[in-house]
Order: C-alpha cells, then structure tokens, then sequence
C-alpha cells in the first residue's frame, strides 16, 4: 500500500476523515472526494476571506486549486472501474469571464436548463445509481458546481451467500443474510496500531479498487481514522498475522492443513444517503462565501455571487460478487444582496459501532468513499 500520498489526494483523504468525524452515530456513506474539487475550483475563484476559508478546507494553495482539481479528475477519469464528471452550468443570462471557463476541463460549462437536465446529467454519469440532483433549482439559482464520481469492482475473490450468525461481539446472537469466503493471502490482514487497535481486511477488487473494511472498539471516527492514517502512513499497520496476533473480531490458530487460510464473514451492506455540507459550512469552508451581503466570487463573473445551496447525493452497495459506489455533489450560487446572516445547524452524534469502510484507489490511495455500518440488515 502506497504511503507517501500526492499532495492532492492527502488533501481529499483529509477532508473525507473530517467529515467522518461529524457524520452521527447511524449508517452513514461519505464522499470527500466529490465535494473536494469544487472546494479546489472556488477557492481559486475566490477572493477576500472565503478564498482563505475555502483554501484551508480543501488544504489547497488558492491559485493552484483549479490544477489541482483538474488533475485528481484526470487520474480518477482513467482509472480502471472509476468514472468521473464535472459539470457547471449558468443561467444564460449571467455573464462568465472567458479566464475562468478556460481554466476548466474541456466542455466542462454549459447553460442551466430545468431540473430534469440536472437528474438526467446525474443519473448518466452514475450508470442510474442516482437518479436525480441534489439540489432543487429555484429562479435565483445562477450558477450551479457539480461533479459525479462512480466506482465499481468485481472482487478477485467472490464471497458466497450465506447465514451471518457470529457468536461473539455486539452482534452476537443476529440472525440475519451474510458473506463468507476463504482466501490464502495473509497479507491482506494486519492489525492498525491506533490508540485502541483496528483490524483491517482488504478486500482485492478485479480492477483499481479495493475497499479496506475495519474493526474496532473504539469510536467510528476514531476507527476510519486509524484507516486513513494506514493510506498515508501515520499510522503503522502490523504485518501479516501470527500465532498471538489479536485484533477486534480477529482470531488466529495453528491448524494442520495444506496451506495458510483466511476466512471472512460479514453481512452485506447498501447505503444511501444525502447530505446538506452547509450544516457543516465550517467544514467544507462555505461560511463566509453563503454571506450575500457581497459577492465572494469575482474571478467567474462581474455579477457579485454568494453560494446559495450545496449537497451530496451518495450510494455504496456491498455484494457477494463486488462493489459500486456512486458520489453526485452540487454547490449553487445566487446573486449577492443584502441579507441578514443565518447560522447553520450542526448535530454531531458520536456512537461506538462494528466496522466501517473505505472505497480506496489503489494507484493513488485516493479514497472514493467512506462510511460506517451500524446494524446487520435484518433476516
């Protein structure tokens, strides 16, 4: 596993963590990387304190944003099971400067429409795993930010169905639908040396992406932690296991046999979710750029702009046979006008739990998405 990160990816991994630490205390599927681009974009597009903001969040120097944006795309683009999209889109009205459109990607900019073009743009670029847009156009909507981001493996190793019944841990005496296979490759077990320890099992997809299940006793922010610390090497991952290697829901035997064996069992999961990022404006660095009462953006058009909406549309399924994953995030800006300032609601909920997961390309150890699973699905 690649350790020594690309500035770029380091910099979405973070925010993806930052965002686990805020997601509450159910099943829950994030994607950093979806929103960390757009960050990237405005905070080169920015000026005054919401360039500083946007800047810090993405952990991105402003003026190179828009090439650090547009590389993370490229590697992704290419990759072996992972599509992505961007898209903006302005009304025909609003006037662009000629600068900015060319700093994007190719066709990248195009004129808003209606929001069925919205849901058809989200839906064609996530195979119909999202179908509609996460934002809901109004008539002071100007300008929206998008990106689609869709990932999906075939395991090297297919798991069978079978009954998920374990007989010890919080989720002793369940009954319920579950996968099980064996597989002979020690390596893809160790133990992460966290605060408390985190057993990881990785599991190999058939292309550029695997997805890294881990087990803990501690919180699941603190768990995903230990996970994003093994991709950039903060924390250290234990080798292979050994006669006396312990670990949350591991155990480890001498038998007589013809050859080492790796047995893994766990429920199947699909999760959904949406996600308002300005209940967490501070996160994502969109406080200052939501003030209408001036415009943030100057370096896309003369017209004074502030970000009126942003939020994430996100599914992740695990299989017997693999994984898909599909991210939809939306950022939509309004004319700037004198306005009172809102404060947003934050909860933040924080529960032990059984595993989480990151979606993980391998090439990069850019994390696709990453979530947490709070209860086996019932029989």
């Amino acid at each position: 596993m690649q350790t020594a990160l690309p500035t770029h990816v380091a910099a979405a991994n973070r925010l993806t963590a930052r965002w686990c630490t805020v997601a509450g205390s159910r099943d829950f599927v994030v994607s950093g990387c979806g929103v960390w681009p757009l960050l990237a974009v405005l905070a080169e597009s920015a000026r005054g304190p919401a360039r500083a903001e946007l800047a810090d969040a993405a952990g991105v120097a402003a003026d190179d944003g828009i090439a650090a944006a547009a590389r993370m795309w490229r590697e992704l683009d290419t990759a072996q099971g992972i599509s992505a999209a961007l898209g903006v889109w302005h009304q025909s009205g609003l006037p662009i400067h000629d600068a900015w459109r060319s700093a994007l990607p190719p066709d990248t900019v195009g004129t808003l429409t209606d929001q069925a073009a919205l849901d058809a743009w989200a839906s064609r670029h996530t195979d119909g795993l999202i179908d509609s847009f996460p934002l809901q156009l109004s008539p002071d909507t100007l300008l929206v930010l998008a990106t689609a981001l869709l990932a999906r493996t075939g395991w090297q190793d297919p798991f069978q169905d079978n009954v998920f019944e374990p007989g010890s841990g919080p989720w002793r005496g369940h009954r319920g639908p579950g996968l099980a296979r064996f597989t002979r490759n020690l390596d893809d077990v160790s133990v992460l040396a966290a605060a408390e320890p985190v057993t990881r099992m990785v599991v190999r997809g058939d292309n550029d992406l695997d997805v890294h299940l881990l087990l803990g006793a501690d919180s699941p922010a603190d768990v995903l932690s230990a996970g994003f610390g093994a991709l950039d090497g903060s924390i250290l991952a234990g080798g292979p296991p050994r006669p006396g290697t312990t670990g949350p829901g591991l155990r480890v035997r001498e038998v007589t046999a013809t050859g080492n064996s790796v047995e893994l069992q766990l429920p199947p999961f699909e999760l959904h979710d949406h996600h308002d990022l300005l209940a967490h404006a501070g996160l994502f660095g969109l406080r200052t750029a939501t003030d209408r009462g001036h415009g943030h953006f100057p370096a896309v058009s003369p017209e004074p702009l502030a970000i009126s909406q942003a939020a994430q549309e996100v599914r992740a399924r695990f299989h017997a046979t693999g994984f898909e994953a599909a991210a939809v995030t939306a950022i939509g800006m309004m004319r700037a006008a004198m306005v009172l300032p809102h404060a947003a609601l934050s909860v933040e909920v924080t529960v032990d739990r059984p595993f989480g997961f990151l979606a993980v390309h391998r090439p990069t150890g850019t994390v696709i998405v990453a979530g947490w699973v709070a209860e086996p699905p019932a029989a």
